[in-house]
């Protein structure tokens, strides 16, 4: 391996990461099940739109389930 051509700091990396995230259009946030709980009340309704009951029934169990 040879000498690195360029060097940069972290925070070059950091800014640089950020302006191609953007540029995409790219959103950063945690995946949790209640990322996916909508798609899977849908499943099981048939496709059909989970009712609010249904919604917030399933957020309490989940969030019950990891305390």
């Amino acid at each position: 391996v040879g000498e690195a051509k360029f060097i940069f700091e972290a925070r070059t990396i950091q800014r640089m990461e950020l302006l191609v995230l953007s540029t995409l259009k790219w959103k950063m946030r945690a995946v949790t099940p209640l990322s996916f709980l909508d798609h899977f009340l849908r499943q099981i309704n048939g496709g059909n739109p989970p009712s609010p009951p249904s919604m917030t029934r399933s957020m309490e169990l989940i969030l019950s389930t990891t305390r």
